[in-house]
């Protein structure tokens, strides 16, 4: 599963044969048909294994926002803090750590060109932090978290981070980077916060004073 999520996530699922498949993970090809009943069946244990993958490093970026929104009550330069740390701690789990090589570009074009293991991704990995982004919108807007209004804000906020990671070879090249590195991710941080506090209405914060890392 780990060499076919590189080649999934490199070359898409109908970029890869399974008599690459197999070769990358030195095994016979008949082994792909054994334990996953085909192609079909080894990219969907791919997912559940990236939805798996990506568990401990989502889950407490959503558990540190959800308590940041509550224990803001409604504290707009508290608020603040909560998301400019978010965006900060989400940037970085995107664009820097590399111990998801894989996951995080295969996420991408499921939602680029969704597979039919596409409503298991967002059902699992997705709609968590979507929600509590929506929550966080919420607590800064005065709309409900249900609403239309705020589960579009909440999209454009996650997407703003993730388009990053989607479009980096854009970002390279008009850059002339060669790679993410923390201070790119700083600098990044530092242009976008601004910009996404104001579209909830909030007030610009140092980042310095953002939550701390989880």
């Amino acid at each position: 599963m780990e060499a076919a999520g590189r080649l999934f996530a490199a070359r898409s699922f109908s970029g890869v044969s399974v008599r690459e498949l197999a070769r990358a993970a030195k095994v016979n090809a008949a082994a792909i048909s054994y334990h996953f009943g085909g192609k079909d069946g080894l990219y969907d244990a791919v997912l559940e294994k990236l939805v798996a993958d990506t568990g401990p490093l989502m889950q407490p970026l959503i558990d540190a926002l959800e308590r940041g929104v509550r224990q803001a009550r409604g504290d707009r330069d508290a608020l603040a803090r909560v998301a400019a740390g978010f965006i900060e701690r989400l940037l970085t789990s995107i664009l820097v750590r590399r111990a998801l090589s894989w996951q995080m570009p295969l996420m991408l074009r499921e939602f680029q060109d969704p597979s039919s293991g596409f409503a298991m991704v967002v059902r699992e990995r997705i709609d968590p932090v979507h929600d509590a982004i929506a929550r966080l919108v919420a607590a800064a807007t005065g709309l409900d978290a249900h609403a239309p209004e705020a589960k579009l804000l909440a999209a454009n906020f996650m997407g703003q981070c993730m388009m990053f990671g989607a479009t980096r070879a854009l970002i390279f090249a008009r850059l002339g980077w060669e790679e993410y590195t923390p201070e790119h991710v700083a600098l990044i941080t530092r242009t976008l916060t601004p910009r996404m506090l104001a579209a909830l209405g909030l007030p610009d914060c140092d980042a310095a004073e953002a939550e701390p890392r989880v």
